[in-house]
């Protein structure tokens, strides 16, 4: 005796198959038991809950990448300010030793010097046009810090009529310093920049 295979049942199941399986079905105990072992199988498989895909992770996991990004490069830049800030810390105090003047010295062509000096500085800066370049945050940094001491410096000359003669010649020397370096820093930028 031929039974029915697990293509048949199905095929019946589905009101299709062949004349000759249906008739085997009705007269055939154990393909009757197949059968109905088909039909709980069925119902068992439409009664599982339905799985739905998980969430899309990827917008989770870009932002921590990029937070982390981030924070690496805030944590150079602020080594790469303190560093900037340092070197033009060191090259002001050497600069302003070699430049100190003796106590007989005149000072009035030093004073004349200073200012010339000061004024090439100021030309020097307008010729690299540092307001239309891009620079790091460290650099911008920097030469915030450095324009602010410029200004009170210059603050301090405008205020100059009641100093003695020396005040003023030191007042200009660290003018000059300061101009220096930021004229300094300008032209790394622009030879980093390649512009």
């Amino acid at each position: 005796m031929i039974h029915c295979t697990m293509e048949d049942l199905v095929s019946l199941k589905g009101g299709e198959g062949a004349a000759w399986a249906r008739r085997h079905l009705e007269g055939c105990p154990e393909c009757q038991k197949e059968y109905e072992g088909l039909h709980q199988r069925i119902a068992q498989l439409k009664a599982l809950p339905t799985l739905n895909p998980p969430r899309d992770r990827w917008p989770v996991i870009r932002a921590a990448i990029l937070a982390e990004r981030r924070k690496k490069r805030l944590v150079k830049v602020r080594w790469a300010s303190l560093a900037l800030a340092a070197s033009l810390a060191g090259l002001l105090t050497v600069r302003g030793v070699r430049h100190q003047p003796t106590a007989n010295t005149d000072a009035g062509p030093d004073l004349q010097s200073l200012v010339s000096r000061s004024q090439q500085l100021e030309e020097t800066l307008r010729l690299y046009d540092p307001a239309n370049r891009v620079m790091s945050a460290a650099r911008a940094g920097a030469v915030a810090d450095l324009e602010d001491r410029i200004a009170a410096v210059d603050a301090e000359l405008d205020q100059s009529s009641h100093q003695p003669r020396q005040d003023l010649v030191n007042l200009w020397r660290q003018r000059v310093q300061l101009m220096e370096g930021l004229v300094n820093v300008h032209v790394a930028t622009a030879t980093y920049s390649g512009m």
